[in-house]
């Protein structure tokens, strides 16, 4: 009877040996749903990489402490609005005589009609012309301030105008940081009498020249028309020479060589003065 005990402990041990060793049924159905998933997520469309993610994959990457170069931008500006000393510069206004040397203000409105974003690096700048200015480059907005796309920017600069009657061509342009144009306005001057309050221009002005060696003397005549004048002037190629008393009527120039020469002369008082012009030849000199 005590023999039975010993015979079937081995059989159990076994037993259990065997259950240890081997998966459940229920295990084994576990095991093979989870490797059906892993297989189906690797093969589903979502387990491949999007575009953006490949893209970010063989994109250069940027060094540490350094920035991406910036994309290209297009420069585009229109002018919204165009001033001289406050009134609107259309046609009317610039055929408008100014007074020999008189200052006055330009200024601009410009549209940022573009994609670019100014800064304070733009500039404006003389381009070409007739110089109205003693500096040839201007800031036009202070530091930190910028102009986005769709906004206007204002510039406004002080200028002189010429010292003799004539009219006269000047360009500016807005230029980015870069020294790249932007725009290019144009400024026409036009130097003489004025609307109000003219003088009669001198009349019949004449020359006659004669020549000595090295020396070349041009005696000008014309008669005065005026009778409120403080004055006359005598430009040479646009460069004043002489002012006159009121009255006069002749004045003697000496040259140094001959050759073709430009004279205007005006009367002038407080409102302005009119210019009377002619060309003086001495091409005979020898």
């Amino acid at each position: 009877m005590n023999l039975k005990p010993i015979l079937i402990l081995p059989i159990v041990f076994a037993l259990v040996s065997c259950n240890l060793g081997a998966p459940a049924p229920q295990d084994q159905t576990e095991a093979a749903t989870a490797a059906a998933l892993t297989v189906q997520a690797a093969l589903s469309p979502a387990a491949s990489p999007t575009a953006e993610a490949q893209a970010a994959q063989t994109a250069t990457p940027v060094p540490d402490g350094a920035t991406a170069e910036p994309q290209p931008c297009e420069e585009k500006a229109e002018i919204a609005a165009w001033t001289r000393d406050g009134v609107a510069y259309d046609k009317a206004e610039a055929d408008k005589p100014l007074k020999p040397g008189a200052g006055f203000v330009m200024s601009w409105e410009f549209k940022n009609t573009g994609d670019c974003t100014w800064n304070d690096g733009y500039k404006m700048v003389f381009d070409s012309g007739e110089r109205l200015t003693q500096a040839d480059t201007f800031g036009v907005m202070p530091g930190g301030h910028t102009v986005k796309p769709g906004e206007t920017l204002t510039v406004t600069i002080q200028m002189t105008a010429p010292s003799a009657p004539g009219t006269y061509q000047s360009a500016f342009k807005l230029i980015d940081p870069n020294g790249k144009r932007v725009i290019i306005p144009g400024v026409a001057t036009k130097v003489g009498a004025p609307s109000s309050g003219s003088l009669p221009a001198p009349g019949d002005l004449r020359y006659e020249y004669s020549c000595s060696p090295g020396v070349v003397n041009i005696k000008l005549t014309w008669k005065d028309k005026s009778d409120n004048e403080e004055g006359f002037r005598v430009y040479r190629d646009g460069t004043k020479i002489a002012d006159l008393p009121p009255g006069s009527t002749t004045y003697d120039d000496v040259l140094s060589a001959p050759g073709s020469y430009a004279y205007a002369v005006a009367a002038f008082n407080s409102g302005g003065e009119s210019p009377a012009n002619v060309v003086a030849t001495t091409t005979n000199c020898q």
